[in-house]
């Protein structure tokens, strides 16, 4: 009995045994299998910008009055400015395109001897113009100094929102033609083919760079008949992205 039990339990392990080196000897290496579903890729940048010229200008100027007395000085101020508006007006710019970036009431004083003396107060007002149409920005300068402007901290030159992101919209599209051409040219160097795009990732943003210097020159005379120089120059709508093929 003893023995018919382990002459059963011999052929068993056999059979298991056998069965086991058939599925080893069928068996795939993992490494193997892993090196045949490898996937291979092709990362590029891809780089495009599209030049564009102003359409929009914004120009921060203001007027800075002076008199020993408070009131006074801001009295004078805002008769000027009133001016300021009334002449952007009479030449088709709102008062909804202007926008007051700063007004501040300061002291001046005398120094002499280590000592200080009140003399006075300087009040400022800089308000900030958005000119909508290019052929006034030399206009707009010209009829406000004429109103009491003295202060002029800058001019910036841009593009409506609209107008920007559809120049990106396009310069994104040429991102990606120039992506495609570097990575056929890697591709056909490297003697592969690639298929469609399996990631693409946007690197920039809508931003406009001016391209040249602008140009400003204040007139000499207030009353002169030449109109203030004015150039916008031309801006930059750049776009990068980054692609991934696949082969």
């Amino acid at each position: 009995m003893k023995k018919s039990i382990y002459y059963t339990g011999l052929a068993i392990m056999l059979v298991v045994g056998l069965l086991a080196g058939s599925l080893l000897g069928n068996a795939v290496p993992v490494s193997a299998q892993a090196q045949d579903t490898a996937v291979h890729s092709i990362s590029v940048q891809g780089t495009s910008s599209i030049i564009t010229v102003p359409t929009v200008a914004y120009l921060t100027i203001g007027v800075e009055t002076f008199n020993k007395d408070a009131s006074v000085a801001q009295s004078e101020n805002a008769t000027k400015m009133d001016g300021v508006y009334k002449s952007l007006a009479a030449i088709g710019i709102a008062k909804t395109n202007i926008k007051t970036v700063s007004y501040t009431i300061h002291p001046r004083y005398d120094y002499k001897n280590d000592t200080s003396t009140l003399i006075g107060y300087d009040v400022s007002n800089l308000v900030q113009v958005t000119v909508s149409d290019m052929t006034k920005v030399s206009k707009a300068l010209d009829v406000t100094v004429k109103q009491g402007v003295n202060k002029s901290n800058s001019i910036y030159f841009g593009i409506t929102d609209a107008e920007r992101e559809a120049l990106y919209t396009q310069a994104l599209e040429k991102a990606v033609k120039n992506a495609g051409a570097k990575a056929q040219a890697l591709a056909k160097a490297a003697g592969v083919t690639i298929n469609k795009p399996s990631q693409i990732i946007e690197n920039s943003y809508s931003i406009v760079q001016p391209i040249c210097n602008q140009v400003y020159e204040r007139a000499a005379a207030q009353d002169s008949v030449v109109s203030t120089p004015i150039s916008g120059g031309e801006l930059k709508v750049e776009a990068s992205i980054a692609v991934v093929y696949n082969y």
